[in-house]
């Protein structure tokens, strides 16, 4: 796995995540949720979005349980080296459609740079500086690839089979 790299700065809306550094027990839930299904958007998979959520609770330490350390580790793991299975199994891509709100099940038809592209920038907030450093691209192609996302987003929506 590549070395982990820090985010400058997450906008992802994480509960009180201004007023203190450790998450209470109610709020966990809500924090593992939503790195999941950033990690299941990212990877297309349930089962690398939970190895990638594993990563992140890995990164955590004990006493200083954060939902921007679990974010930032399960994202990290989950764009991390492709993996050995270079086309996604249409029974993955079922599976972890099934998981997801239906607003954002679309989004796991983009192509994987575009949607890797889109996640990070527009779902989960990141700047673009920060997603050119994680992905090892431009900015101006993190730019261009989150612009043809969504571009795309109406196109698959349409000719999606129900």
């Amino acid at each position: 796995m590549t070395s982990a790299i820090p985010f400058n700065t997450v906008l992802m809306q994480i509960p009180e995540r201004a007023s203190r550094t450790h998450l209470a027990p109610q709020d966990l839930d809500k924090t593992v949720d939503r790195a999941f299904i950033t990690a299941l958007l990212l990877t297309g998979s349930a089962k690398l979005a939970e190895a990638a959520i594993l990563e992140g609770n890995r990164a955590m330490a004990l006493d200083h349980v954060s939902g921007e350390v679990l974010l930032r580790g399960a994202v990290n793991a989950a764009i991390g080296p492709p993996t050995e299975i270079s086309e996604q199994l249409p029974e993955d891509l079922a599976c972890a459609s099934s998981m997801l709100p239906f607003e954002l099940r679309h989004v796991l038809h983009l192509p994987k740079a575009l949607r890797h592209c889109f996640v990070l920038r527009f779902l989960v907030g990141l700047p673009r500086e920060v997603c050119a450093r994680l992905l090892h691209l431009e900015i101006r192609q993190v730019d261009e690839r989150a612009r043809t996302a969504i571009l795309e987003l109406p196109t698959i929506q349409r000719n999606e089979i129900p």
